[in-house]
């Protein structure tokens, strides 16, 4: 064979693997064209019928080199009673790979689901009637169910709309979103992160989630558990402190009740007092919606203090922050846990059991907490110690002169009794009145104290068992008999208009005796 009929028999061998080549080609190319239909109609009719509604997809690919697998862009999933409205499920990206032989086809379980920015969208709870809308035909088409052991989504967003008009969408931003073992009407598992603006952290959870609703999403069942440490208070004007928060949550998406703890182990206001540990336990109702919380007795240990509140947290959205109106009592507390967090002193000048009975009101607003705050209510101190020892003497010794008992330093007790009603506003405490008891004596005053500048402005009586002139021995106790009639009113030995004027570490007592004012100063605080 001469190498012209060799060169011949090579090109025509040449041509046909080439030919063959091609149409291996070209049918690969329609056998992957045909699977890519087959997939991407497998995937939008396995939606709609899973979501009984509409479903938009851009973008469908199915890649057979290195691995198989499919990939698509601008998924929508639309609401079936509601065309209009925004989609139900958005997923700017998604990708999911497959066996070899499901190029061919549809597949019964993927192990994993890739997503990208996915946004889903909880409209309004509709009216009564309005909620149940028949769904579309039936289609009789065999449709092959499937099964994720892994959805991965990197940005999800979950936007969840209030009834009540004119209020911004609840906006949740979860990143790592990982779903679980997901099935058709069944439930499945998830954890991820969500970002919390204010106070600014991470809030890790996990739990489990659906089946989900069709026709009503929001009464879609949830539970399950989440953590959110290191939390600077800061950006809260007027406080400051580190929060910590651990608790679960169970109910629907748009209802949940909450129970968890707090810990903030040092809890104070901006600039006026020192850092005080505090301490919750809460169970609260929280309306998915838009954020709004019922808060039921929430248990709060301040130092050693226990404080019981109960109300809610409204969200004022328009107004950036949140109306907080809470009625609170202490059921066991000390009153230098409360002055500690008060005042900035190295001890607290008295100590003691104190009842406390208030309405809180704290608006929205940059300004500080203790500036914004409204407090109603009224407190017992019952048998509270002076830390000063300068105080207490003085208090002793003005006992024994009340009591009738001057010259007995066996007599009189520093040991005292204060009560009051009180409004606190613009970080001024009104006292409607205040009444402070020693043996022997009582007084009761009205007026102002200032948490800024811890200046006190307060008038009444001072009221003693003994007369004027029991108050005193010699000759002044002689001398002072002729005038104790003009004293002795209202069933007490003797009655004296007086004022209470300084600061708290320097108060000034003044009493006024026919039309005389007489100026004393109780006493500095001290350190013992």
């Amino acid at each position: 064979m001469n190498s012209r009929k060799l060169g011949k028999i090579f090109a025509i061998t040449l041509a046909a693997v080439s030919l063959f080549c091609v149409l291996l080609l070209i049918a690969a190319y329609t056998q992957k064209r045909a699977a890519e239909l087959r997939t991407r109609d497998w995937v939008v009719q396995l939606l709609e019928e899973r979501f009984q509604s509409g479903v938009e997809l851009e973008n469908f690919h199915v890649n057979v080199f290195p691995r198989m697998g499919v990939t698509g862009e601008g998924l929508a999933i639309r609401y079936r009673n509601r065309p209009e409205a925004v989609p139900m499920i958005r997923v700017e990206k998604f990708s999911f790979e497959l066996g070899f032989w499901s190029i061919f086809r549809a597949p019964h379980r993927i192990q994993r689901i890739n997503l990208r920015r996915m946004v889903i969208t909880i409209p309004p709870r509709q009216p009564k009637g309005n909620d149940k809308v028949p769904p579309p035909p039936a289609i009789n088409l065999k449709i092959p169910e499937a099964t994720a052991a892994e959805i991965v989504c990197e940005d999800a967003e979950l936007l969840v709309f209030s009834n009540k008009p004119g209020r911004d969408p609840l906006d949740w931003e979860i990143h790592n979103l990982v779903l679980t073992e997901v099935a058709p009407n069944k439930s499945f598992f998830f954890r991820g992160t969500l970002t919390n603006a204010k106070p600014k952290g991470e809030i890790r959870t996990r739990g489990q989630f659906g089946p989900w609703n069709i026709d009503d999403p929001g009464s879609t069942p949830v539970f399950g558990s989440y953590g959110f440490e290191d939390a600077n208070l800061g950006p809260f004007p007027g406080i400051a402190g580190i929060l910590s928060s651990t608790g679960d949550f169970k109910g629907q998406l748009d209802t949940l009740e909450v129970n968890g703890q707090t810990n903030t182990p040092d809890f104070s206001l901006d600039n006026v007092g020192k850092p005080v540990p505090l301490r919750t336990d809460f169970s609260a109702t929280v309306d998915g919606t838009n954020g709004d919380t019922l808060l039921h007795p929430v248990h709060a240990i301040l130092g050693e203090s226990i404080i019981v509140a109960s109300g809610s947290v409204i969200n004022q959205r328009k107004l950036q922050g949140h109306q907080i109106d809470l009625d609170v009592t202490t059921p066991k507390a000390r009153i230098e846990d409360i002055l500690n967090l008060a005042i900035n002193s190295d001890q607290p000048f008295l100590r003691g059991p104190i009842n406390i009975s208030a309405k809180l009101s704290l608006p929205p607003g940059k300004q500080k907490v203790i500036e914004k705050m409204t407090l109603n209510g009224s407190f017992a101190i019952t048998k509270a110690t002076w830390s000063n020892s300068e105080t207490r003497e003085k208090l002793q010794s003005f006992s024994r002169h009340a009591q009738g008992q001057p010259g007995d330093e066996e007599a009189g007790s520093a040991v005292t009794d204060l009560n009051g009603t009180f409004t606190l506003q613009n970080s001024v405490i009104h006292f409607s009145k205040l009444t402070f008891s020693v043996p022997g004596a009582g007084i009761e005053l009205a007026g102002t104290y200032s948490i800024k500048d811890q200046h006190i402005d307060m008038r009444g009586h001072l009221r003693m068992q003994a007369k004027l002139s029991q108050t005193v021995t010699g000759v002044k106790s002689f001398f002072l008999k002729a005038v104790d009639p003009f004293f002795s009113k209202n069933g007490a030995g003797t009655e004296l208009p007086i004022t209470i004027t300084g600061t708290h570490d320097s108060p000034v007592l003044g009493v006024t005796v026919f039309h005389k004012k007489f100026e004393k100063q109780i006493g500095k605080q001290q350190t013992q």
